[in-house]
């Protein structure tokens, strides 16, 4: 249910265009672009080509160790439930072949009873992808809308505003009038006079239409061809626009197909590793989880490829670069996990919990009697 509700999120995202984050999704946004803006500028001092890509690198990995005790005791938890499968199916096998009310009622009660003895839950770890949910809202916002966000890429786009503005007045109105009614400005009413206005359109300008202005402007545009030089250095990597949809044209269509790719990674990895955990089996509790991993599979990469289609490429990599770093995270926990277990150190906190209680309930009760003697 939650991995579905997860991969979901960025077709809300898209479909709710690129206006105000909202009063829920904004403080997050302001509070993410304020690190990303600090890790941009600290990448940016060293290099302005590749700076937007490569601080979406070092965020995806800030974000993702950020959040690793959190994903620590989500693959606890897992791990915690896979081990206890063996003993589960035995409570299944005690009421196979009986469909009656009443028997599927005791079974449920006997396998809650079982997992709350050995303090696990079938919901456990899900807090993890309920916090990413608005991580992941609040990114969409930052790298649609990078001027917003990043400092240095605001002052580009203002410098790109004031430079159309300081054409003389009738060759402005004579560039950016089609600019205007290109991309359906014109239902507002707009001033190429006021530094907003302009900004507004240059915000809004794709690489095709700042070619044509150029073009229109002659030498009168030798102003704006450093700044957009400039412009394209941060926002480019390797042929991708990171701050413009990924579409289905070349290049802009491999983001989604390594997006749908490492969606499978990650689900094919994780289902593996359960299924080394369990063992496999015939019953048909686990026919039935391994047909809807086996749909998961399937399913969750393909719906990812076709979301990232319609939202900002930088997205579409970061997605891809947190599943990359999901499998490594995966994979180093999982060792962890097995390691403490062989090993006897393996202890669940709400498992110690209980039998702390347990213990000091045991000695008041002794002491009680020795009262009594």
């Amino acid at each position: 249910m939650f991995n579905s509700l997860f991969a979901g999120a960025p077709v809300l995202l898209a479909s709710r265009g690129s206006g105000s984050p909202g009063f829920i999704v904004g403080p997050i946004a302001k509070l993410l672009g304020f690190f990303y803006d600090i890790l941009f500028n600290l990448i940016y001092s060293f290099t302005e080509t590749g700076s937007l890509i490569l601080a979406i690198i070092l965020f995806t990995l800030i974000i993702k160790v950020i959040l690793m005790p959190l994903t620590y005791n989500q693959l606890k938890g897992t791990y915690r439930m896979q081990k206890l499968q063996p003993e589960m199916n035995k409570i299944r096998a005690k009421y196979a072949g009986k469909t009656d009310e009443d028997s599927q009622r005791r079974l449920q009660f006997e396998l809650q009873e079982f997992q709350r003895e050995n303090g696990a839950s079938s919901f456990a770890g899900c807090l993890p992808m309920l916090i990413q949910l608005p991580i992941l809202y609040a990114l969409y916002y930052i790298f649609n809308q990078p001027y917003e966000y990043v400092g240095v890429i605001n002052e580009v786009y203002s410098g790109l505003a004031n430079g159309l503005l300081n054409v003389d007045a009738a060759t402005r109105v004579d560039v950016l009038t089609p600019v205007i009614q290109s991309l359906n400005l014109t239902q507002t009413s707009f001033d190429v006079s006021l530094f907003d206005d302009v900004l507004t359109i240059v915000k809004n300008m794709s690489d095709t239409q700042w070619s044509t202005v150029i073009s229109s402007l002659g030498t009168l545009g030798n102003e704006l061809t450093g700044i957009l030089a400039q412009k394209q250095s941060i926002e480019y990597f390797f042929g991708l626009n990171l701050v413009s949809t990924a579409g289905l044209r070349f290049p802009g269509i491999i983001v989604p197909i390594c997006a749908g790719l490492t969606t499978f990674l990650s689900t094919w990895y994780m289902t593996k590793r359960q299924q080394q955990m369990t063992g496999g089996g015939d019953s048909q509790a686990e026919q039935m989880t391994k047909t809807m991993n086996t749909s998961m599979n399937i399913v969750m990469p393909i719906m990812m490829g076709v979301i990232t289609i319609n939202v900002p490429v930088a997205l579409g990599v970061y997605w891809s670069l947190s599943n990359l770093f999901s499998v490594v995270q995966t994979w180093l926990i999982y060792k962890t996990l097995g390691k403490r277990d062989a090993e006897g150190r393996l202890v669940y906190k709400d498992k110690k919990d209980k039998n702390k209680k347990e213990q000091k309930q045991s000695t008041i009760v002794d002491r009680n009697k020795f009262n009594k003697q």
